[in-house]
């Protein structure tokens, strides 16, 4: 959960289709492979050991305790965050996308390109533009002027922008139309008023409106099919309002998976002593690697847009090849829960046990070889494979280090691993205006970075510790908990079984 926060604090400072980019974004440096290389492993691990806590509040409490406790932890909070998070998370992208193409409009304008201000809709960098050698009436493939651009695009601002610095509106394009001609063929009622009021021959007899002319507005729908072309057909033939969870989507994902295993179990429970064999379930668990292999090699459109880990599905219905991807991860540790070696070891006991060889192995060697073959041209195949190596790798290796550090009770743990779950759900909104606050300043992106992940997250605590702990929604989230807190007592905090 944490390392979400970092993930999506990362993707400001490289090019990508993040809504908030940095002044200084560029492909070097480190963002770009820390996001590939926490991409690669952490959700797979995350399903896996949801899996496992899934498994253990099954084999505990049954099927009906297990729908009660996921419909209240992961269901409700789902449908919640639907109407708060999601919402924030679209105003504050819009905000972003707004500011950054403001920033490239200027940054645009300060290299004499004219057209993409008067694209993005940016007045203020129209000046900037000429200022810095742009020909405002430069001719584009139709013959028409950035002013006819304005008056076809209902720029009004813009209009009076391009006047202001000299623009002649008696020019036409290809068709013989002037600027004025075209704002009254799509019907822009308010730029035609600006370039009458700016010298342009009034076309209108006596007191007539603009809306008299009988060629007025003929060609709106066409502006609108260019300025708005209508949404590709739903492939999934589903008519929702949900456009997309964004980082709620592994909610979703828990959904479909602990409906699947309320299935399965049953059958697991019929088939007894078949299936639940130290034998049979080696070969069970040994299947995972092949049947991740198999479906890593669908990421990217199988290949043909290169891809590190796994693909993201956030909308109503999951890529199928992604939610059985998870879902292998997920199977595996439900598995693994009771699991045992042939010397009576519980499984998950000797899982990452060289976590010592293995997590080096997977950082130094595995990863920086698997991001190689994928992105330099490398065979699909070889580069997916050693995309799941990494994964598991890393998945084991890292399984192994926590058991080795945090194998005690510790408050701390606890407390922060309560808060974890608020820490996710919440952070996206703040990390995107945090990401567009401090776009423009003038300090390396690492100290950026920092303070981003520091700021939000320390917000984060500080609202989970006074808004959220002991409140309703804390208890929907984590369970009841009481206050005050006995510093070191080890009864606090919610057992594995309550995390999602």
């Amino acid at each position: 959960m944490l390392l979400g926060i970092g993930l999506h604090a990362s993707l400001a400072f490289f090019p990508s289709f993040w809504p908030v980019q940095d002044k200084n974004a560029s492909i070097g440096g480190p963002f770009d492979e820390f996001l590939i290389a926490v991409h690669g492993f952490r959700m797979p691990l995350f399903f896996l050991l949801s899996g496992f806590f899934t498994a253990m509040l099954w084999r505990r409490r049954g099927i009906a305790a297990l729908v009660s406790h996921r419909a209240r932890r992961i269901v409700l909070p789902l449908a919640l965050g639907l109407i708060t998070i999601v919402p924030a998370v679209d105003w504050v992208s819009e905000r972003g996308i707004e500011s950054s193409s403001e920033n490239w409009a200027i940054g645009a304008a300060e290299k004499g390109d004219i057209w993409f201000p008067v694209l993005s809709g940016h007045a203020d960098a129209v000046p900037v533009a000429v200022t810095n050698g742009a020909d405002v009436d430069v001719r584009g493939d139709d013959k028409g002027t950035p002013l006819h651009l304005a008056a076809f695009m209902d720029l009004p601002d813009v209009t009076q922008a391009l006047l202001d610095v000299g623009a002649d509106h008696r020019l036409t394009n290809i068709h013989g139309s002037t600027p004025l001609e075209v704002a009254v063929w799509v019907g822009n009622p308010d730029v035609a008023d600006v370039l009458v009021a700016g010298g342009a021959p009034d076309i209108r007899a006596g007191s007539q409106q603009w809306q008299d002319i009988d060629w007025f507005g003929d060609g709106a729908e066409f502006a609108q099919a260019v300025l708005d072309p209508p949404e590709a057909d739903d492939e999934i033939g589903l008519d929702s309002w949900i456009d997309q969870f964004h980082h709620l989507w592994f909610l979703w994902f828990l959904c479909w998976l602990v409906a699947g295993f309320t299935l399965a179990a049953p059958l697991v429970v019929r088939l007894g002593h078949t299936i639940t064999s130290v034998a049979v379930r080696r070969r069970l668990l040994w299947a995972a690697f092949p049947l991740t292999l198999f479906f890593q090699f669908q990421m990217g459109d199988g290949g043909d847009f290169r891809a590190f880990g796994p693909d993201t599905s956030t909308g109503l219905l999951p890529a199928a090849h992604v939610l059985l991807y998870y879902a292998v991860f997920f199977g595996y540790g439900a598995a693994a829960f009771d699991a045992r070696t042939d010397d009576g070891e519980p499984l998950i006991d000797r899982l990452g046990r060289h976590w010592k060889v293995v997590l080096p192995v997977s950082v130094v060697l595995v990863f920086p070889l698997a991001a190689g073959a994928t992105f330099e041209g490398g065979d699909w195949a070889a580069a997916a494979s050693l995309q799941v190596l990494y994964t598991w790798g890393m998945t084991f290796g890292l399984i192994g280090l926590f058991r080795r550090l945090l194998s005690s009770e510790r408050y701390w743990v606890r407390y922060l691993s309560d808060a974890s779950y608020w820490m996710y759900l919440a952070h996206l909104p703040l990390v995107i205006l945090a990401q567009d606050w401090m776009r423009s300043w003038d300090i390396p992106r690492i100290l950026k970075f920092l303070a981003i992940c520091w700021t939000v997250s320390a917000l984060l605590l500080v609202t989970y510790r006074y808004l959220v702990r002991y409140t309703p929604i804390g208890t929907l989230l984590n369970g009841v908990r009481t206050s005050p807190e006995p510093r070191g007592n080890p009864s606090l905090g919610h057992s594995p079984i309550e995390a999602p």
